[in-house]
């Protein structure tokens, strides 16, 4: 299987207050279809209680060039890129009814042993299942890694309930930007687009943590940098522009 494509609705859950797909729910459809593409492949979430491995996500980059309304057609496809011996590269298209570029993303992922609560090196049997396209969405790679701006400062704190858990326990990849949305100030959030975002995840964030949510503006760039309140640990930090 090479270019995995797949055709979704446009839900209430996935837009804003405009009626406007939202950037959280063009991640939600992304992840969707990563995992589908995984079932299709014999590698479902489903099976991770059984296998013991489930794939974590390490960084999105996202760009979007249209935003479709409810109930919106769009075609979803998805492809590895290439893999390492520890990281798994996946990108995204997603196109509308008249094949116009809704948004395009990369993304980077690693294989997560559950019952050792590890990273682990991905094998040649999983590697054979997937078949890598040399087709990338964007001319850079991921290869730079986002960092804390310097003038940085604290904006909110946030407790980590039972509606923020997945599948493994953690906080959801897509909760971290809903957390990083409420330390942008209100001028900026309700005036703005955002229709680039970079995210970057660390550390996992469990039911019951404190965390501190710190924001900075960077030549036009918002970051918000989510951390440990107990212990500094770095958990995310997200860029919007």
């Amino acid at each position: 299987m090479d270019i995995y494509s797949q055709i979704f609705t446009v839900t209430v859950p996935d837009v804003g207050e405009n009626n406007r797909l939202t950037n959280r729910g063009i991640l939600r459809i992304l992840q969707e279809v990563a995992c589908l593409h995984s079932n299709a492949v014999g590698f479902s979430v489903n099976e991770s209680s059984v296998s013991g491995f489930a794939w974590i996500l390490l960084n999105w980059k996202l760009q979007v060039f249209e935003r479709p309304t409810w109930n919106s057609k769009l075609i979803v496809s998805t492809w590895p890129t290439k893999h390492s011996l520890l990281s798994f590269y996946r990108d995204f298209e997603i196109l509308d009814e008249n094949n116009n570029l809704v948004a395009i993303a990369t993304s980077k992922w690693v294989l997560y042993d559950l019952n050792k609560g590890s990273v682990v090196k991905i094998n040649d049997e999983i590697t054979s299942r997937y078949t890598e396209v040399h087709k990338n969405v964007f001319d850079e790679s991921m290869t730079e890694k986002l960092k804390e701006p310097t003038n940085s400062t604290l904006s909110c704190q946030i407790h980590v309930g039972k509606r923020d858990i997945d599948t493994n326990h953690h906080v959801n990849n897509l909760s971290y930007l809903a957390f990083a949305y409420e330390a942008i100030p209100n001028d900026i959030f309700f005036n703005s687009d955002f229709r680039n975002v970079e995210i970057m995840y660390k550390h996992e964030a469990k039911f019951n943590d404190n965390l501190k949510l710190y924001y900075s503006n960077v030549d036009n760039s918002h970051f918000v940098t989510i951390k440990n309140a107990t212990d500094d640990k770095l958990h995310c930090i997200v860029k919007l522009y």
